[in-house]
């Protein structure tokens, strides 16, 4: 904490500084990435059962972040992120003032809760999906790099075709206004985060990004006051009414008991939801490394050369075919020895280039074994002898 205030506002110990600001935004950026690498890893051993959550992770995501962040709101007057990083939302008119800066805030109202949770998760949710439709509609990085034109000459195509109904014209038309739209809007999205970071890092305003300023809340770092204040009331003694009958006290224990285990799982998400982040980058790394292929380590040679995978059988020629040449190195079908730029075939054998070139684009056989050349001459490849410097 000590280490956060210096790189903040001396004025202000509980203003905390841009980089705990953008350090909370990274990590729930990283979250949703290692959900959605779990959710694939175990939809993969249970296809029947998981294989359709696959296609909704986003919207199991928002759903999971919605009931995450919620409790955190309620709870601890911050999200889920905010709460990682020892930080709190206060609405800007009971900001604490410099006389009691460690004096605990109200808690949030139901109505700061819902504007809190709508630039969490519902902004970012359809961001993400109009960032999917963009990328669908242009073409791609590629397209967007090189340009669209093909696209475009196939929708006024489309357009001039007489047949095409209104409603597909509209469709067409919507789909180019925002293809020429959205990436102004993006760049204005993305240029108001950084203003008001620039703006926050100089202390000329107190909100960090856009969302806050719209919804009248400040972050600030949680005091001593804070802490100690929500584990006094989490952990006051519940007191049940006595009731005529029992069973509606055994039930008001049930519930209870319910919303206490369901809290403490939600609080246990604080050292879950991280550890699954460094487990994704764990499995990262090892993919990517020579562990998991078997070249690390002490055996990890042997192994590979064990599980060498063999050559594949030789192809017999074929009657109907050129029979082969008595002697090594000669072409079948000129008989030139050796063999003129030798260039082989998916079937194995060797020609002269400029033979099995004429033959297979007459053909688009392999002389020796009459078998189909995938590709037709698209097929051909050239053999370097061992130490040939080639290219």
């Amino acid at each position: 904490m000590e280490f956060m205030s210096a790189l903040g506002s001396q004025d202000d110990v509980f203003r905390p500084s841009l980089f705990e600001l953008i350090a909370q935004e990274k990590l729930r950026e990283m979250l949703q990435p290692a959900v959605k690498y779990i959710l694939a890893i175990y939809a993969q051993r249970h296809p029947r059962y998981l294989l359709r959550l696959v296609y909704l992770q986003d919207e199991l995501y928002a759903i999971l972040m919605l009931l995450v962040d919620r409790h955190y709101l309620k709870e601890w007057g911050a999200s889920f992120a905010e709460n990682f990083y020892g930080l709190k939302r206060v609405s800007s008119p009971s900001t604490p003032t410099p006389a009691a800066p460690s004096s605990p805030s109200p808690p949030l109202t139901r109505t700061e809760i819902r504007h809190s949770l709508i630039f969490l998760v519902l902004v970012p949710y359809i961001k993400a999906k109009l960032d999917l439709l963009y990328d669908r509609v242009s073409g791609g990085a590629s397209a967007r790099l090189f340009g669209n034109d093909e696209i475009d000459e196939r929708e006024r195509e489309e357009m001039a075709d007489p047949q095409v109904t209104a409603k597909r014209r509209m469709v067409l038309w919507m789909i180019r206004v925002f293809r020429k739209c959205y990436p102004v809007m993006n760049a204005v999205y993305h240029g108001s985060a950084l203003c008001y970071n620039v703006g926050y890092l100089f202390g000329k305003t107190q909100y960090y990004i856009l969302g806050l300023r719209i919804i009248g809340m400040k972050v600030r770092r949680m005091s001593a006051q804070d802490y100690r204040e929500h584990y006094q009331r989490t952990n006051a003694p519940v007191s049940f009414a006595a009731t005529s009958s029992s069973s509606q006290s055994l039930i008001l224990r049930s519930a209870h008991l319910l919303g206490v285990t369901l809290s403490g799982a939600l609080e246990f998400l604080k050292i879950l939801l991280p550890m699954s982040i460094f487990f994704f980058k764990f499995l990262e790394w090892w993919y990517s490394s020579e562990f998991a292929r078997g070249g690390g380590g002490g055996g990890g040679v042997g192994q590979a050369a064990a599980k060498e995978v063999p050559p594949p059988e030789r192809i017999k020629p074929d009657p109907r075919g050129t029979p082969l040449p008595p002697t090594p190195n000669t072409c079948p079908l000129c008989l030139t020895r050796p063999i003129d730029n030798p260039t082989a075939l998916p079937s194995g054998y060797v020609f002269c280039y400029k033979c099995i070139f004429q033959y297979v684009e007459k053909s688009g056989r392999c002389p020796v074994t009459w078998t189909k050349v995938s590709g037709g001459v698209g097929g051909l490849r050239k053999v370097y002898a061992a130490g040939a410097g080639g290219v």
